[in-house]
């Protein structure tokens, strides 16, 4: 049963300083409450009016993904749901502990394969070596488990795991199954024994994925016509029969994991992963923006060979294959999470509605949609669930993730598509979120500290916090770029939230509608199946896509190393909701009421308006007038005409912690403003609105040797801001960014687990001479002939680099609320609310 017990001991204040007295735990007014029911279900006991924080998971990888499911994951998603709620599950390496040579499978039909395994002490095939659990008091409130929907079917297809016994096809019922009776008298999918199918089992288990992984995305994800590998049938039906059973079995998990009881412990959500990455060229211009058309291999790297102009680019610039950063594919993923249990009846991936791609027959592009544009798709979702009369009940949102390595070319404004309004309406109306962290690093801000190179103006030295060094998805070395390599070309501005925010105002002052009115969510994109599982600790034991890298060798302090040094533990999504059930955190998550953490724990709460009291943190009832007055994070201010600046109000609490593991204190809080003027040029400040703006060094903060805080800080904090600088005649946003003390990094973590000590020498001298025996040495060379002996805990190469000082020691762990809008007298509304369906209200962000 999952425990309450960060709730309990947090509540207790956090009620005292935000909610109204007296009406915490009352039910909804008149048994209905301020969002659509959409759904059966029992009333919620813990029903909140001015809502509670809810901690969960928008973004995780189980065995349904083929590129997890390469890497030996055995995690399903009902296994993850499992670990969500608290529950223990085992990772990589297995051992086989079969205690006879042959243990034949059940006779039973099995459509999505279970990867089954077992836990120490038990007898399988599969035996976790390995297992994970969350602390006490820290499962989460929800989750959404985001599989690849591409390679479902493949992925079902080459890795099944009989359970059913044949004699002849019949047996295996072919017509629902797909399946036929394979020579070992076992029933298995079409295609099982294919070649390709023959070479992914064949890379089980290694450190890292092969070469069918990335052969598989070369057909699904990154071609500009994405069409399924050949040992899906001529026109790819084996691999759709399959998506379907596994489609259908995600959704039974999901539904299985969801609690429909008044306890309301636990919410799950039908979700997949839309995961277009296009390998493009770029335009040659300043613009860098995405291309396919004429695209040339040209020699010199960002230098065309010729000056063939590009259809892709809007200066008629040519397009370039060979440019800096050129390694991997622009990242245009996006998790596709439904409100409810009316969903799709099968995913629309990268091979049903792929992104605009320029040129060819059957591209998307026609009769105009640029290279990277999602209309097809959005138009897709639209039409098939929330505009489907046969479904009334479906709704749905998307959530782009990592623009960081997307190579700007996740939020390219609509300017240059053949109707740019309806592109804008649709992300405003599907795309009110956007994930600002994760374990590929964090998306807010561009700071490069040692070339002098920020992207914010006045420099933000604070953006310098996980940023990752490849500018597209699965960089190999040479997509690697050093920090003189990381220029506004190689790594474009758009591809970080705060300059995405600020272009979406500068279109909506002009155009009347906001294409990236984003919220912030953090989420983890884990691989193990282990949804929320962001404690630095653990990372350092496990890993981000349960590469055993992490466990036996120093291979993940090696910074070009994909999934390494510069990867991290990753982020947690917060929602403000009223109770705990499916209708109440999709509204939150509609509406933008949310905020992103960077893997730790704050409850934070915001509030902007004109007539906040100025003693809103002294008298109680920090929510209720804050609704009263104001709106939450999310919402938008609309300018009254009287010119008054507005004021926001910011609540925080630390993170608790759990039993042995203190929380870090809270440092200080920011308020971050965007604004556009009137000639249209965007600006931005940082301001400092409470706490300690002066730095210490980080390890006055911490221990470095046990990884426990120590020195000053805050418990919680509650303050009134207003803005100094404001001029009603501009479209702006507000933000705040809290910053906890610095803390251990997981990577001095594991360097502790390995006993690396930089205070002494390397190792100990070994050999014959007694006057160097035993001395310590850090090399050889040291030691009179004899042999510098290292630990058996680690490697020279882990203690170089644990000492070397480019290895981070510590962080400064973080949360993001979602931004509060603000729109001048007289504009338009900032976004498109269609007029509501027939018999059904669905949610709208709120204006």
């Amino acid at each position: 049963m999952r425990s309450r017990s960060l709730k309990t001991r947090a509540l207790g204040l956090l009620l005292a300083v935000l909610a109204p007295i007296g009406a915490a735990w009352a039910g909804p007014a008149g048994g209905h409450p301020p969002f659509e029911r959409t759904e059966e279900r029992e009333p919620c006991a813990s029903f909140v009016p001015t809502k509670q924080p809810f901690f969960g998971e928008t973004h995780l990888h189980t065995a349904y993904s083929f590129d997890s499911v390469a890497l030996d994951t055995r995690n399903t998603p009902a296994d993850a749901y499992w670990y969500a709620k608290g529950g223990r599950v085992g990772l990589p390496p297995w051992a086989d502990t079969r205690t006879a040579e042959d243990i034949p499978p059940a006779s039973r039909p099995t459509l999505a394969t279970e990867h089954p395994y077992c836990l120490p002490g038990e007898h399988c095939q599969f035996m976790a070596t390995r297992t994970i659990q969350f602390p006490e008091g820290r499962a989460l409130d929800f989750a959404a488990i985001t599989d690849h929907a591409e390679q479902f079917g493949e992925s079902n297809i080459c890795t099944f795991e009989a359970t059913q016994t044949c004699t002849s096809d019949s047996d295996c019922n072919p017509v629902v199954t797909g399946q036929q009776c394979f020579s070992d008298s076992l029933c298995r999918p079409n295609g099982y024994d294919s070649a390709t199918c023959l070479a992914a089992r064949d890379e089980f288990s290694r450190l890292r994925q092969g070469a069918v992984a990335s052969a598989m995305a070369g057909f699904e994800n990154v071609s500009q016509n994405p069409s399924r590998p050949p040992f899906c049938g001529p026109d790819g039906s084996l691999c759709a029969r399959q998506a379907e059973l596994v489609w259908d079995r995600i959704r039974a998990d999901a539904e299985e994991a969801y609690d429909r009881t008044s306890a309301c412990t636990f919410t799950s959500f039908v979700a997949y992963e839309y995961t277009a990455m296009a390998a493009n060229g770029r335009c040659a211009d300043v613009s860098a923006l995405p291309c396919w058309d004429a695209a040339q291999s040209n020699r010199t790297p960002d230098v065309p060979d010729t000056a063939t102009p590009s259809a892709d680019c809007p200066s008629g610039a040519a397009c370039l294959m060979n440019f800096t950063g050129s390694s991997g594919a622009d990242n245009l993923h996006r998790n596709v999470i439904f409100r409810n249990d009316e969903v799709l009846d099968q995913p629309i991936s990268n091979i049903e509605r792929p992104l605009g791609c320029g040129f060819g027959a059957a591209c998307t592009s026609t009769p105009g949609w640029p290279v990277a544009s999602p209309a097809a798709m959005l138009q897709a979702l639209k039409d098939d669930c929330i505009d489907n009369p046969a479904k009334p009940r479906c709704d749905v949102l998307t959530i782009p993730h990592n623009p960081n390595m997307s190579r700007g070319s996740l939020f390219i404004l609509p300017d240059t598509t053949s109707d740019g309004l309806t592109e804008a309406r649709l992300r405003h109306q599907l795309e009110p979120l956007v994930e600002i962290t994760q374990i590929k690093g964090q998306s807010e801000c561009r700071y490069n500290a040692r070339t002098g190179m920020a992207w914010t103006n006045p420099p933000d030295e604070l953006c310098d916090f996980e940023n990752q060094g490849w500018a597209r998805l699965g960089g190999s070395a040479d997509g690697y770029l050093t920090d003189a390599m990381q220029t506004t070309d190689s790594i474009p501005p758009r591809g970080y939230v705060r300059n995405t925010l600020q272009n979406g105002l500068a279109y909506a002052a002009e155009n009347g509608v906001n294409p990236f009115k984003l919220g912030f969510v953090g989420a983890l994109d884990n691989h193990n199946g282990t949804p929320g599982q962001t404690d630095a600790q653990q990372y350092a034991k496990s890993g981000a896509h349960g590469i055993q890298s992490f466990a036996t060798s120093a291979e993940a302090l090696n910074e070009r190393f994909f999934l390494g040094l510069e990867t991290n533990a990753g982020g947690l999504a917060v929602v403000w909701a009223e109770e705990n059930s499916r209708d109440a955190i999709f509204t939150a998550l509609k509406n933008r009421e949310t905020y992103a953490t960077s893997g730790t724990r704050p409850i934070v709460r915001v509030f902007g308006g004109f007539g906040l009291p100025r003693n809103i943190c002294k008298r109680g009832g920090f929510a209720e007038r804050g609704y009263a007055n104001g709106v939450p994070m999310g919402g938008t201010l609309h300018g009254t005409g009287g010119g008054q600046a507005p004021r926001i109000a910011i609540s925080a609490l630390m993170d608790p912690g759990w039993s042995g593991h203190p929380g870090t204190p809270l440092q200080r809080a920011q308020i971050v403003k965007g604004w556009v003027d009137a000639a249209g040029q965007t600006h931005e400040a940082v301001y400092e609105v409470a706490g300690e703006a002066d730095e210490p060094a980080p390890e006055s903060r911490v221990d470095l040797r046990t990884c426990q805080p120590k020195g000053g800080g805050m418990t919680d904090f509650c303050t009134l801001w207003t803005d100094p600088s404001f001029d009603p005649s501009q479209h702006a946003f507000y933000y705040v960014r809290v910053l906890e003390n610095p803390s251990c990094r997981w990577t001095q973590y594991y360097c502790n687990a390995r006993g690396v000590d930089c205070d002494r020498p390397m190792g100990v001298c070994r050999g014959q001479d007694p006057a160097f025996d035993g001395q310590g040495c850090g090399g050889d060379a040291e030691c009179g002939g004899g042999v510098c002996t290292l630990p058996d805990t680690y490697e020279e190469y882990e203690y170089s680099q644990c000492c070397s000082g480019l290895v981070p020691r510590t962080v400064q762990q973080r949360a993001w609320t979602s931004p509060i809008w603000y729109t001048p007298a007289g504009a338009p509304p900032s976004g498109f609310v269609p007029p509501p369906r027939s018999g059904f209200r669905g949610e709208v962000a709120a204006e």
